[in-house]
This record gives structure tokens, C-alpha cells and sequence, in this order.
């Protein structure tokens, strides 16, 4: 390929869910003239997957006072929704205007980061949105080449990878093949919830909050039949509840064991309730400290927690809309949704349908569901060697990257740089969201990938590229 195919940009931004999109959004805000791409597969832009939905039941798990893109405009969604609101029903929402404790549709937040694009992309002569995908990186120099599936390959001073969370892994069900043909592996695939008889029944293997979101779409598709829910636990989300603030307890005199940290925190949670208040008030209080309590643990005690603590840190740290736990509910209270606890430990499927047996984790006995559908709703995957991605496995195999030590995303410093095999962080290659997990813990939700993108965005102007602010857009020009 010669130099006239390439074209060069400054940064070159992998991925386009909300991640991607806000630090474009805060890297043009600092250099209104920055050179900058995003490459996405998806056919909307900014949405992501989690924003795609085409089922307005699908609501935020966070208060819309929470939602803005932008850490230092708390305001700036609540007022965007306010203008945009006229002609949105919501499905269930009602509210004549939403207000800062409104659980809104995610479909409505996608039309917010859709707005961010348009601003992008309306104002900015060097900004490309790219419908494409990455398959591999390699080092030019002090820059990188970024290889692209259809388009000529681009030349950039900081590539960011933006991926966001990657599908199920491999379960590794007995007798679960390729060939199943009632298994579906990603509960976000449009063909997931189609095609099904209203009475037939349906194994959701997972119950968190994909699980619910798929219970819910199918209860506003009119579907009557049955609705099992299958996890190791059987653990459901809680659901969001206005509580009296909890003070901050947590510093950095607080324990660093797992047992002496949840002693502390069980202490705090019957102070709580003592005084009128809950458990959420207390995880509440914790929630701007979790990537530093999680980096103030061992390496041992991390894998404790992820062994013994995990789901139920899940259910109580992630929680649902009030209107979605309720609807939820009442479908268990009638009958609809069956939640089970086990441990699945054969599939097999005929013309009719498909038979999951698993090991009941309270009698230990051995039951077997009869389906039509088994859909996979279990929680992403984190290690970064199993991922079937052509520019995953490019990083790999060049020794740019490496794979965290609890294998929950990729090595990272605390800026977000990659760090290679060798152990040294990389100048000019970043990441955000996920794939810092192993790092951060927590760092799937908007407060804190709003926060991410506002310091990355501040590390690449003034720190990498040394822009000038007011930069002329005319770098982004094809190499001559």
C-alpha cells in the first residue's frame, strides 16, 4: 500500500459506544481543531450496544441527574432532555418532563449521544465517524498504522481503544455445540427474542441485568409463555430506592482484608437501618471509592473477592429502575418468570426443543428444563486472549499489549496506557472502559467513564500530542 492511500489523523479512536464517543466529545472541546476518527461496526452512530435498543422498556439503571456526558456539566443531559422530551412516551414513563431522578429509556439516552455526534460532526471540518471495523495495529515509527476491514488504513499519533464490553465467552455446556440450533449466544442479536410462539417457554441462563432486559422485552412483546431464569446463585438485581445520604466511612486506615473490609462494611449497614436509612445509603457512600479501595487490595484478596463476593456485589451495586423491578415481580408473583439456582451440566436439543439439565445448587439434585429457546445472558468476557478479534490478536502477537494479572481486561497504567510484554507502558496507546477493569474494578458505568474520558482526553492534548489549542483541522489530509 504507498503513502498516498494512508490517511493520517492524530488520534484514532477504536470503538464508538459511549466511551468512544465522549472522548471525542472532550478531546474536541480542549482542541476544536484536533484530527480525530472513530472507527465502529455499528450501523448508528454513538449508540453502542447498550444505547441500540429498539425496546423503549429497556430504561437506565442510573437517575438521569447522573447521565451527563460530561463530568463538569452535571446538567448538560437532564437540560438536553428536558428540550428533546416532547413526543417521548417511554413506554411505562409518563412524566410530562423528566425529572432528575427519572429512570429514562435507554433508547431516549442514545438520542443524546446521537445529539454529541451531530454537534461532532456539524462543527468540526477534521472529525470522521467511520462505519468499519480495526483488524490490526502495528508500529510505524512513533506512530501507528490502524488496518481497516474495507477502507485504506489510517496513520495516527495516539491510537485509543474504546471496545467496550465483548460477548459471552464459551460456557463449556456439554453437549452445547456450534451446530445448536436453539442456543443463542448473544442475548443482544436481533434474531434473540424473534420468532417465538407466544406459550412457548424460554431458559435465560444468567439473572442479571441482561436477563431482566430480555424478560422485560419479551413481556412488551405480549409473550405468555414461560420465562426461566438460571444462574449459579439465582441472584436478582435489586432495585434503586431514594435513602437518607450515608457519610463516608471508608480511608485509607480502613482494613485491606476482604473478611475484615465486609465486617466493616455490614457494620455500617446496621448503623444504617438503625437510623431509618439501608444498605444502599452505605454502598452509595462507598461508590466514588471503589477503584480505591479495589486498588488497595492484594492481588489475593482481589481473587478472593472475585471468588466469594462478586455476585452479590453485582446485584446490590447494579440496580434497576424501580417501574422495571416492580413489572419484574409482579411476573414472578404470576407465574411467568421462575428463577433457578445451579449449575448447568448437559444440553441437548431435538426438533421440538431443547432440554438444559443442571445440578440445583440448594438439593443438589439433578432437574432438567424443556425449551425452545436458551438464550445466553451471562455477564461479558474479560480475558482478552479468548476474544475472536483479528486486532486483539494483532496487539497480542506484537507484544503491545498484555493481559492483565486477574485476566478482567487489559494491562493499563493510570492513565489508561497499554502496557506491552516487556512491562513498559506505551506513549501513545490507550484504552478506556472495560478493558481498565482489572485496574479499576469499576469502570462500566457513565460517572465513571465520563470521568475517564475527561482526564484522557487532558493526558492527550497537553501530555501526548502537545496540541495547540485552536489546531487547524488541514493534518487530516491524505499523505501526499
Amino acid at each position: 500500500m504507498g503513502k498516498a492511500n494512508l490517511i493520517k489523523k492524530k488520534v484514532v479512536i477504536v470503538g464508538g459506544g459511549f466511551s468512544g464517543t465522549a472522548l471525542a466529545a472532550q478531546l474536541l472541546r480542549r482542541s476544536p481543531g484536533l484530527s480525530i476518527a472513530v472507527i465502529d461496526r455499528n450501523d448508528v452512530p454513538a449508540r453502542g450496544l447498550a444505547y441500540s435498543t429498539e425496546y423503549d422498556c429497556h430504561r437506565l439503571n442510573v437517575p438521569a441527574c447522573d447521565m451527563s456526558a460530561f463530568a463538569d456539566e452535571p446538567n448538560h443531559f437532564l437540560n438536553w432532555a428536558s428540550r428533546s422530551w416532547t413526543g417521548q412516551t417511554g413506554g411505562a414513563q409518563t412524566d410530562s418532563s423528566p425529572r432528575a431522578g427519572s429512570f429514562l429509556p435507554r433508547s431516549f439516552y442514545g438520542r443524546y449521544l446521537g445529539s454529541l455526534f451531530n454537534e461532532m460532526n456539524n462543527g468540526h471540518g477534521d472529525f470522521e465517524w467511520i462505519r468499519d471495523e480495526a483488524l490490526s495495529l502495528s508500529r510505524q515509527g512513533k506512530q501507528f498504522l490502524v488496518e481497516r476491514k474495507q477502507g485504506n488504513p489510517m496513520l495516527a499519533d495516539a491510537v485509543v481503544l474504546a471496545t467496550g464490553n465483548f460477548p459471552p465467552g464459551n460456557l463449556g455446556i456439554p453437549g452445547l455445540t456450534e451446530d445448536s440450533q436453539r442456543y443463542v449466544r448473544l442475548a443482544w442479536s436481533k434474531s434473540a427474542l424473534q420468532n417465538l410462539k407466544q406459550n412457548e417457554a424460554v431458559l435465560l441462563i444468567g439473572s442479571g441485568l441482561t436477563s431482566v432486559d430480555a424478560a422485560v422485552a419479551l413481556h412488551s412483546k405480549g409473550f405468555q409463555g414461560k420465562i426461566h431464569m438460571l444462574s449459579r446463585h439465582g441472584l436478582l438485581p435489586q432495585c434503586h430506592k431514594k435513602t437518607t445520604p450515608w457519610p463516608r466511612f471508608w480511608n485509607e486506615r480502613s482494613p485491606r482484608t476482604l473478611r475484615r473490609l465486609l465486617d466493616l462494611i455490614r457494620g455500617e449497614v446496621r448503623a444504617a437501618e438503625a437510623c431509618g436509612s439501608d444498605w444502599r445509603a452505605v454502598m452509595d457512600s462507598l461508590r466514588p471509592l471503589v477503584q480505591e479501595i479495589w486498588q488497595s487490595l492484594s492481588i489475593s484478596e482481589q481473587r478472593r473477592f472475585l471468588r466469594h463476593v462478586r455476585p452479590y456485589w453485582e446485584v446490590h451495586r447494579h440496580r434497576i429502575a424501580p417501574e422495571i423491578a416492580s413489572l419484574l415481580q409482579s411476573m414472578i408473583e404470576g407465574g411467568q418468570v421462575r428463577i433457578h439456582a445451579g449449575r448447568i451440566i448437559q444440553y441437548s436439543e431435538d426438533n421440538q426443543a431443547a432440554e438444559v439439565a443442571f445440578r440445583d445448587r440448594g438439593t443438589q439434585h439433578t432437574k432438567v428444563l424443556r425449551v425452545a429457546r436458551v438464550i445466553n445472558c451471562s455477564g461479558p468476557e474479560t480475558n482478552c486472549r479468548k476474544i475472536d478479534s483479528p486486532f486483539l490478536s494483532s496487539l497480542f502477537e506484537q507484544g503491545l499489549v498484555r493481559q492483565d494479572t486477574l485476566a478482567l481486561g487489559l494491562d493499563v497504567d493510570r492513565h489508561g496506557a497499554l502496557i506491552d510484554r516487556l512491562g513498559i507502558a506505551s506513549p501513545n496507546l490507550f484504552s478506556i472502559g472495560p478493558l481498565r477493569k482489572g485496574r479499576l474494578w469499576e469502570t462500566t458505568a457513565v460517572p465513571d467513564l465520563r470521568i475517564q474520558a475527561q482526564h484522557l482526553a487532558d493526558h492527550l492534548v497537553h501530555e501526548v500530542l502537545k496540541c495547540e489549542l485552536h489546531q487547524s483541522p488541514a493534518e487530516s489530509l491524505a499523505v501526499k
